[in-house]
């Protein structure tokens, strides 16, 4: 009695489904790991204001909530306008610098099965 090797399937084309949740990991992925920078970089901004000491940037978070709290309900909005827009600046900064991994989301969705363009 002889073992034969087991035939090896022809491996279905993707579906578009399949295509498309690739693409919403990658890109949930992406997000995530350009807005954990965003938080990154505000962190070293203040660890530079406090001189890269630990207690130097606590004193300056606390001098930050302390006069949020104080301020009025317009000076609070102004502000929250100015983080967001800062934030929103750095976002798309960081995005620039990381706008490879989209168009290696792209290519890989129009590559056909066979490997071909």
């Amino acid at each position: 009695m002889s073992m034969s090797a087991p035939r090896r399937l022809p491996r279905p084309a993707p579906s578009r489904f399949q295509d498309a949740c690739y693409a919403a990991l990658r890109l949930s992925g992406w997000l995530t790991v350009t807005a954990a920078c965003v938080i990154g970089l505000w962190a070293a901004f203040f660890a530079v204001l406090g001189q890269f000491t630990f207690a130097g940037t606590m004193l300056h978070l606390s001098n930050l909530a302390a006069r949020y709290v104080a301020a009025g309900a317009e000076r609070q909005d102004g502000f929250r306008a100015l983080f967001w827009a800062w934030s929103a600046g750095l976002f798309v900064v960081v995005g620039f610098f990381r706008r490879r991994a989209l168009t290696d989301l792209v290519n890989q969705i129009k590559e056909k099965a066979d490997g071909q363009e």
